[in-house]
Parts: C-alpha cells; structure tokens; sequence
C-alpha cells in the first residue's frame, strides 16, 4: 500500500512496522495466485495482480514466479461429471481433466489410477511470499525516511471524531490520514474508537519440505477427500513445489485454527500450538496412494499466519465513516497475495482521484455490514454459510 501511495505521488508518507518490513501473516502465505472468487471486481484485482507481480520478475526481482496454473482434485469424485460441477471453476478457462491428463501435467506426481480427474486452471500461478517482501522492501527502501521498521503502533489518536495522528512505542506521528494494514491486529487498534471491523482471524499452518527432486513445472495442487470417513472429505490440503520440494498445508479445522477468535492478540505467531501441523500430517499420510510423495517422511520447518475472514469472502477496503481520515485494507479471506496489490491501487486510487477504474469506490465498502455483526465468532460462522453456498466447502 504504501508502494502505491508513493509511486503515485501522494507526498508524505510513513510506513509502521510491529517488526521488520513482511514478518506477519504475509511472509507465511502460501503463494498461489488465481481466480478464488466470482465476483467481477475480484476478477480486476486479481489481474492486476498477476501483472503486477510479473512486472516485479520482469524488472529483476526473483520472486519464484511460475505459471504452472493451478489442479483441484476431489479424491472421492467418480466422474468426469461430477468433477466439472464441483465449484471449483472460476475462470472460464478452467477445463475438466481425466485421469491421464492429470498424471501427465504433474509428472507422475499424482497417481492417475488413484483419481478420476481434475479441474485445471492454467492462469493460476505461485510466488514465494518471502521473495515478494524481500523486492517490495527493496523497492521501499529506494525512499529515505519512509519505513519505520520495529516501531509498532499503540493507539489511533483523534481529535473531533478526525484522525490526528498515531501513538507508537517511541513517540507520537502527527497525521491527518491512516491507512490502517494491521491485519489480524486492526480491530485491536480500532476498539477504542467504538470500531468494529467484521473481520476474523483464523489460524493457518504453512510447511516446506527439504529438496525431494520434483521438476519446476508442476501446477499448484489444491487436495480433498482423502479421507473419506471425515466431514467433507478430510481437511481440505494444498501443494506447490519450491526449491525442488514441497511447500504445502491445508484449511484444518481443529485447534488452534479459531484461538485468536475474541481473544487478546499475541505479540506474534511463534508460540502457536502445533495441533493443526498433526493434523496436516494426518491427513498428508492418507495421500500415500493419491499423492505419494506428499504422504513421505521428510525433513519439515513451519510457519504460522492469520488471514483475516469476511461474512460474505469480500474484504473491506476503503474509508470507515466512523472516523474522518481513517481508511482500512484487511479481510484478505485467504487471498491476500493475489488481491494485495489491486486492493493497494484501488485504495490509492480512492484517497488520491475519489475513484479507481478497477471497480466501484464502494466495491468492499467497509460500512457495509452495519452494525450486524458483533463478535469475530459471528463472522466466522456467516462467512462459513456463506462460502459454502458457492463451493460445498464448508471448512
């Protein structure tokens, strides 16, 4: 955000940090960028995303991008049928694959004998968020006085229902305009303003397995049903090559998937319980016939984040009314690194013309829901109903 605001002119601007530049949820998202969404304004931020990101690989910023697309598979489908109205596609290029294909675009990697068929999206591509923070830092720090690493902010000072300026850990910044990133800590900073964001954190677990010689031109893997007895399958797992193995996790349910709900914020996410981890390797080892090289005993190191849930898997993006000169971008529903840079352009679009040609100034509204919503537990539960009403999904 700050990135945008400066390259497009927008005069003095100052980035706070907890800690370094991407240390947060950010540095443990999973990479994958492509079409999550139906929604129109979604489907122009996620372009411009992807364009985004390959002019960063374009001007000499290695940040792992590749566009092997993207493979959903249901391990308990039994037709070509069935796959196509999974609810997976959300691009018209998306196609249906039967087995052989499948085997043949992962490299043997899935068992062709162990599925039916997939639904492959070849726009979809993958970066390594910690390469994509290391060249937006790079990009920042060309800017003398605008990053403010280790400096957290404390409070949100007003004066006359107007943003004044922001208390830190070392002192005061006089201000007129927020934009308010925080992510799973925004509601933390808004509560003594009366502000309540209907945005939820949920935690989620990121593993990356040491070199098991895979080629670099696997598609990104997204895994359900491999274990039929549970709920909707099992825990629904994703996979992507990086460094010649695995960066991989899933949407598990279990604790401490919802610790952070109504709770006080941790400083960060390093103490997080492990119990999620045992559950991806729970069910990673039922994909011994599926997946086999995801199922194998390997070397592992783990990384914690917080995305950040809406009610109805839009975020919330733009100006608060509660409060003159204080705008908000969080909400990321697990999308944060495909929509990320669109949410920033839009939003400085609004703050700089009062209008952005990627979608509607009140496209993700933050005032939208009104008072409906309360408590983060209320928000989890809509935005729950809400997704699977497109998917199926319901974890």
């Amino acid at each position: 955000m700050a990135l945008h605001l400066i390259e497009a002119g927008a005069g003095s601007v100052r980035l706070l940090e907890r800690d370094g530049l991407f240390q947060g949820t950010s540095a443990a998202g999973a990479g994958f960028l492509g079409s999550w969404t139906p929604f129109e304004a979604e489907q122009a931020v996620t372009r411009y995303g992807l364009d985004y990101y390959a002019g960063l690989q374009d001007r000499g910023h290695d940040i792992d991008l590749r566009s092997n697309g993207i493979l959903w598979l249901d391990a308990r489908a039994t037709s070509l049928r069935e796959i196509g109205e999974s609810g997976w596609q959300n691009s018209e290029s998306a196609t249906v694959l039967d087995a052989a294909a499948v085997a043949e675009l992962t490299h043997g990697l899935v068992a062709g004998p162990a599925v039916t068929g997939g639904v492959f999206e070849p726009g979809g591509a993958q970066v390594f968020a910690p390469k994509v923070g290391a060249a937006l830092a790079e990009r920042l720090h060309r800017h003398p006085g605008v990053v403010d690493s280790r400096r957290p902010v404390t409070a949100l000072r007003t004066r006359g229902g107007r943003i004044v300026g922001v208390d830190t850990a070392t002192g005061p910044i006089d201000c007129d305009a927020v934009v308010l990133a925080a992510g799973a800590w925004s509601n933390e900073l808004l509560s003594p303003l009366g502000v309540f964001l209907p945005s939820a954190p949920r935690i989620t677990s990121r593993i990356i397995t040491g070199d098991l010689g895979l080629p670099g031109t696997v598609p990104a893997l997204f895994l359900s049903g491999l274990v039929p007895e549970d709920p909707d399958g099992g825990t629904l797992l994703w996979a992507r090559r990086h460094d010649g193995g695995l960066l991989w996790g899933g949407m598990y349910e279990v604790f401490p998937r919802h610790i952070l709900l109504d709770a006080p914020m941790p400083e960060r996410f390093d103490d997080i319980p492990y119990d999620g981890v045992r559950e991806l390797l729970r069910v990673a080892a039922r994909a011994d016939t599926v997946m086999p090289v995801l199922a194998r005993q390997s070397s592992i190191r783990v990384k914690h984040g917080a995305p950040c849930y809406t009610p109805d898997w839009r975020a919330l993006v733009g100006r608060v009314s509660a409060v003159g000169g204080l705008h908000v971008l969080t909400g990321d529903n697990e999308a944060g690194l495909t929509h990320g840079p669109g949410y920033a352009k839009f939003l400085t679009d609004l703050l700089l013309r009062g209008t952005s040609e990627l979608a509607p100034a009140d496209a993700w509204n933050p005032d939208r829901f009104g008072d409906r919503y309360t408590t983060q537990a209320e928000v989890v539960a809509a935005f729950l109903e809400y997704q699977g009403s497109f998917t199926g999904y319901s974890g």
